[in-house]
């Protein structure tokens, strides 16, 4: 997935503001088209290298596993969702449809093949969350790292609050 792709809204977004009548039909066909291109590159990048895709898969497992253990996978899929909604957050491409449990939860990480995103720390309290995030470039120290708050609203659902660059 390339950079272009942080500066368009996720396909949920765009569905929503179609219905809402924000955007045209054309522009609603050109955006979910840029996704199907920038999904199809990344499906042509990990077959490139199957090693390192299969190995960026193993960790992905891995990661995944330990968050579910640790919170439970429908509180991992709602941050990742609530992460997804945030403004201007590049991995929201990634994770925007991490509410459906048809699609594995280690699907939404990227350990090791750019662009990554790792969920560092996640600490959960009834009406907040706090999660710690990396994101960007394949090489840790060219990473973007961001201390992101959570809180629950009056319907439950958890929306973004604040977040730190580290």
């Amino acid at each position: 997935m390339r950079a272009v792709s942080q500066s368009i809204p996720t396909p949920a977004q765009l569905f929503r503001q179609f219905e809402q009548g924000r955007i045209t039909h054309e522009y609603f066909r050109t955006a979910m088209a840029l996704h199907q291109r920038l999904l199809l590159e990344d499906i042509e990048d990990a077959s490139r290298d199957p090693g390192l895709t299969w190995f960026d898969e193993v960790l992905n497992r891995r990661a995944a596993r330990h968050l579910e253990k640790a919170h439970g996978e429908d509180v991992v899929r709602e941050v990742l969702v609530a992460l997804s909604e945030m403004p201007d957050f590049p991995p929201a491409v990634q994770i925007w449809n991490a509410e459906h449990k048809l699609v594995p939860l280690y699907c939404f990480f990227r350990m090791k093949r750019a662009p990554v995103f790792r969920v560092i720390t996640m600490d959960v309290l009834p009406q907040m969350v706090g999660v710690v995030v990396e994101y960007g470039r394949a090489k840790k120290t060219e990473c973007t790292r961001e201390e992101i708050t959570l809180r629950r609203n009056r319907q439950g659902q958890l929306v973004f609050v604040n977040r730190v660059r580290l």
